[in-house]
This record gives structure tokens, sequence and C-alpha cells, in this order.
């Protein structure tokens, strides 16, 4: 059964357990505002390109492409101003084009969330108990030993003080790596910073999550230069979330950068 049907059955089943309570929005973590390293720079025109590999869970090649990113304006979403990122997908026979809308703090890089795609699994009578946040919390400064975040959380109050999880996302920092850049213009060499995105679904009251896990490499001054994980987290360098995760696994590293 697909994933997305075994969460609609989750929520059915919630139900059964609520009772008549609200429902209130978190609000994402952020620390007092220091000078912290720019892992995400850029302005408008600043232009990303990657080269992107797909594989099967055991190594299997299924698919080389590319992703072109370009920061292309600005827009004003639930009062709040954000950045536009243009994202296409290029595997030759198929492609994707996406806009994702992402601010930056001096703290943090957030993405809107479109929960409107979410709130069309969840049934009406559900709908007041569970807690879904505009925004996802991509990065979280300072990146230092031990520092991990909330990503991103979907959750129901079935009781006053009891809340049980649907959607669980977690970033950790991993460490600091120096890792090999292939562009187009050569190869260099950059210090950057591994963070680990780990997803837990619960798909069934009371049962294990089922978990993907993928990492991020940022550069300062650079931002996301290595991506390599289950395809499933892809989506959350662009505020996406999908419903229907799959066993492949997903390279993806910087070959050509512009930053205005």
């Amino acid at each position: 059964m697909r994933t997305f049907l075994r969460v609609n059955i989750f929520f059915i089943a919630l139900l059964s357990l609520l009772n008549l309570i609200g429902c209130e929005e978190e609000t994402p973590n952020e620390p007092p505002p220091q000078d912290y390293p720019d892992y995400y720079p850029g302005g408008i025109g600043s232009t990303f390109k990657y080269s992107v590999t797909e594989k099967d869970s055991v190594g299997n090649i299924l698919q080389n492409g590319s992703r072109n990113i370009l920061y292309s304006g600005t827009y004003l979403y639930n009062g709040i101003n954000y950045t536009t990122q243009d994202d296409s997908l290029d595997f030759g026979s198929q492609s994707s084009v996406a806009t994702y809308l992402f601010r930056k703090t001096e703290t943090a890089v957030f993405y809107a969330v479109d929960t409107s795609l979410i709130s069309q699994l969840i049934p009406d009578t559900l709908k007041q108990f569970v807690t879904l946040r505009h925004e996802m919390q991509l990065l979280f400064y300072p990146l230092t030993t031990g520092s991990s975040w909330s990503l991103y959380r979907i959750t129901a109050q079935v009781q006053p003080g009891i809340e049980v999880k649907i959607l669980d996302i977690v970033a950790s920092f991993e460490n600091s790596e120096q890792i090999d850049l292939n562009l187009t213009t050569g190869m260099i060499t950059v210090n950057s910073q591994k963070v680990k995105y780990t997803i837990e679904l619960y798909s069934e009251i009371g049962a294990e999550p089922e978990t993907y896990t993928a990492y991020m490499w940022f550069a300062e001054n650079i931002g996301l230069v290595r991506f390599e994980g289950n395809q499933f987290v892809v989506n959350l360098g662009g505020g996406g979330i999908s419903f229907e995760p799959t066993s492949n696994i997903l390279t993806q590293e910087l070959i050509e950068y512009a930053i205005e």
C-alpha cells in the first residue's frame, strides 16, 4: 500500500481518539543574533547548477541529469517577504520545474511550506486537531558539535497534553569536512559543514516510524555543494514535502555557481 494511503488511514484512526481541543502553531527556534558564517549566500540573480545521479538501493545507476537553480525575485507570502527559487530538474527524457520560497535571518534559513497539499490528506473532521507549520527550518546557526533542531513536524493532539507524531523531520550537525568539487572551471577544494537530515513518517498508530536519511554539505559563501541520500529527502532543500517515499538514492554535486 502506498505510504500516502497509509497516512490517510492513520488520520482516520486518530478520529476515534480525539477530544475537542484546539491546535497551536509552533514557532521555529531562533537563537540570539550573532555574526555567523554565511552558508546560504546569494541575492537575486544568483545561479547554481548541480550534476545529479539517481541509483537504486543496491547502487545501480538509474539515470543521470542536472539541476538548475535561479534566485529570480521576491514574493510576499503569509505577510512575509521571501526570495523566489526557480528550480528545474532535467533527466533528459523527463524534467520538472518548481518554484520555492525561502528567507534568511542572521541565525537560520527558512523555506515556506505549501500546507494545502498536506491538508488534502487530512479529513476535515481532524484538521482542527492537527498542527501544521508554514515554514521549515533548513539551517540553524551556529553549526557546532552536538547541535540539532526540528526542521518540520506534523502532530495531532489526542487529548490535552498528549500529542501523537505524524511526521517528524530533524536535522543534526555532523562535522566539518574538506571536499573536492569538480566545477566546470576546474577542481577546487572547500571546507564544508555536513548536516544529517532524518525523516520519520508515522503511518500507523503505535507502530515504529519509517525512517529516511540524507546528508547535505554547505560551504561558506557558496551554499549547498553536495547532497547524498534517500530521494525522499531531496526536496527539503526547496521546502518540499512528499508523501511517496522511495528506496532510491540521489547524489547531487555542485558544478557551477554565480553569487550575486
